[in-house]
């Protein structure tokens, strides 16, 4: 989990400082916005929350332990890259106006 949550925070502030100096917020925020979504899509993917139940209880009990574990900790890692990014382009947009 430490992976993730580095690689978010290394990217959010690369692209926070970048947007700051440059004084391109628009630009930063919507690339800062978009992988930000898409990690969040990516996790909701992974977590198998956008499934109903009866496909989530045949899934559960099909799946291998170790499987479902990897599963959720991939979807933990994109939830941690992505939470950063859509922090920074919050600040960029609120910095923008």
């Amino acid at each position: 989990m430490r992976v993730g949550l580095i690689l978010g925070l290394l990217t959010s502030g690369l692209l926070l400082i970048i947007g700051l100096s440059t004084h391109q917020f628009e630009t930063y925020s919507v690339i800062s916005g978009t992988l930000g979504i898409i990690c969040f899509l990516l996790a909701g993917i992974m977590s198998d929350s956008s499934i109903s139940g009866d496909r989530a209880r045949a899934n559960y009990y099909t799946e291998r332990n170790e499987d479902r574990k990897k599963r959720i900790r991939y979807s933990y890692l994109f939830f941690l890259v992505g939470a950063p990014n859509l922090l920074v382009a919050v600040v960029l947009t609120l910095n923008y106006t």
